[in-house]
């Protein structure tokens, strides 16, 4: 073996290699991988090691051969080659290196792109991209059409978690608040599904849009969350499945094409039918919702407000009658308590949770040295005023030792909490206090000179 077969072993040798090197970063758990750009690159880099070992190898058997003269001498037929055997390829290349550039998606995004069934990005080389879909099918899509066409992408810069969007059909003479519910409620139940955050507050699901009206149904829309290890296509079939059960449960219809000849009275007697089975399946809701913050004196001239917010809440939620009086009962008593350690002062009143746990909320200013301070430090828990014993007295003993432990601290950032669950009270301090026996949790905690007042009951399911 001459020197000339040796040499040309050395492009071999490094083809190989380059090529094993990359195959080792692209591996399926190989940081490199996850990421679509350097993905694209390293294939990118690779086609160019190989090209040059090729140049190399002809070289070293023809030593006269120079790459200016090659493409000099043949500039027509790389145009022709480029015109015609290799357009689609080098369109699909740009596209590729244009796609991985600019990130329309990355390795493992939920994408649904125009006329193809929705899939998850599986791989990027030089001509096409990987979308798996259900049952592992991969679909391959060229990079030169998918640069081109409109790609929907629900999971677009999340790292956490995927969207999947899903749309329903119900008859017109549906209760919509009701199957918007319905839906939700399914949301919920399924075991994949993820809560999301909407203006700042945790909520478990997503909320319903009713955008369209179709020409024989109206159009539920909404959006759930799985974690990306999660099949979209497992977890669109579960909640479709609950959907699809809760609609037949309710008399909810979901309509198609069909030729329909009904009677007044046959229409009638179908709709109280249904609205007896949806007022049945009435139950407390799962989700998040929040009063509106009102600000009212402490005393009593503003209990009827307090009253009324209760019950929107009650309604909202669909509490039951003995919960609904419950919840006013500890409103009433919890604006009582505030009013008895600071007549009148200007509190803010909301409350939040669901149907099965809310909280009252009861928030008020006591600056050191303000007038509200100066009620609560000459107030008397030993017997001068009898307005401050019993559980009120706790309170206020509590809210006053907190203020001054913060005054001692200040600046130190630190805030007071107390919190019933974790304190004794004997059967003086509860005396004939309703909250003290029914409340789940009595918490207050001060902030700086901000005394928070919390009051938290959980309803059986």
């Amino acid at each position: 073996m001459d020197i000339k077969d040796l040499a040309i072993l050395r492009p071999i040798i490094i083809a190989v290699v380059a090529f094993g090197i990359v195959a080792f970063l692209l591996r399926k758990n190989s940081s490199l991988s996850k990421r679509m750009h350097r993905r694209y690159l390293l294939r990118l880099v690779l086609l160019a090691i190989i090209f040059a070992c090729i140049f190399d190898a002809f070289r070293i058997m023809d030593p006269s051969l120079r790459i200016n003269n090659i493409l000099l001498k043949g500039s027509a037929l790389i145009v022709a080659i480029l015109g015609f055997a290799a357009q689609e390829a080098i369109s699909d290349i740009i596209s590729g290196l244009l796609i991985s550039i600019h990130k329309p998606f990355e390795i493992g995004d939920r994408i649904v792109v125009e006329g193809q069934d929705p899939g998850v990005v599986e791989d990027i080389t030089l001509r096409h991209t990987v979308l798996r879909v259900y049952d592992d099918i991969r679909i391959v899509v060229p990079n030169s059409v998918l640069n081109s066409k409109v790609v929907t992408n629900t999971s677009y810069k999340r790292t956490d978690r995927r969207g999947i969007h899903l749309q329903y059909s119900v008859a017109y003479d549906t209760d919509v608040h009701r199957a918007m519910d319905i839906i939700r409620d399914c949301v919920v139940e399924s075991p994949y599904t993820l809560s999301v955050e909407n203006n700042g507050i945790i909520e478990d699901s997503g909320p319903v849009y009713f955008l369209k009206f179709a020409e024989s149904a109206l159009m539920l829309d909404t959006t759930i969350w799985v974690t990306r290890a999660t099949s979209t296509y497992v977890a669109t079939t579960d909640v479709n499945l609950r959907v699809n059960e809760a609609f037949k449960q309710n008399g909810i219809e979901i309509p198609y094409n069909y030729l329909n000849v009904v009677s007044y009275e046959g229409s009638k007697g179908d709709a109280e039918s249904k609205k007896e089975v949806t007022k049945n399946k009435t139950q407390p809701s799962r989700r998040h919702y929040r009063t509106n913050t009102i600000r009212l004196a402490a005393d009593n001239s503003n209990i009827d407000d307090a009253i009324k917010t209760a019950q929107r809440f009650a309604r909202k939620q669909n509490i039951g009658e003995h919960e609904t009086m419950q919840l006013e009962l500890l409103c009433e008593e919890s604006i009582g308590i505030v009013g008895t350690m600071v007549d009148d002062v200007k509190t803010e009143f909301w409350i939040e949770g669901s149907g099965y746990k809310y909280r009252i909320h009861l928030r008020f200013d006591a600056k050191i040295g303000s007038k509200e301070y100066q009620k609560l430090i000459n107030l008397s828990s030993a017997g001068k005023n009898e307005a401050v014993k019993g559980f009120a007295g706790r309170i206020w003993e509590v809210v006053v030792m907190g203020l001054d432990s913060n005054n001692a601290n200040k600046g130190s950032g630190e805030s007071f909490e107390w919190q019933l669950s974790n304190n004794r009270i004997n059967e003086e301090e509860i005396g004939e206090s309703i909250l003290a026996a029914v409340a789940s949790d009595v918490k207050v905690s001060i902030t700086g000179e901000r005394v928070e007042f919390l009051v938290i009951k959980t309803n059986k399911a």
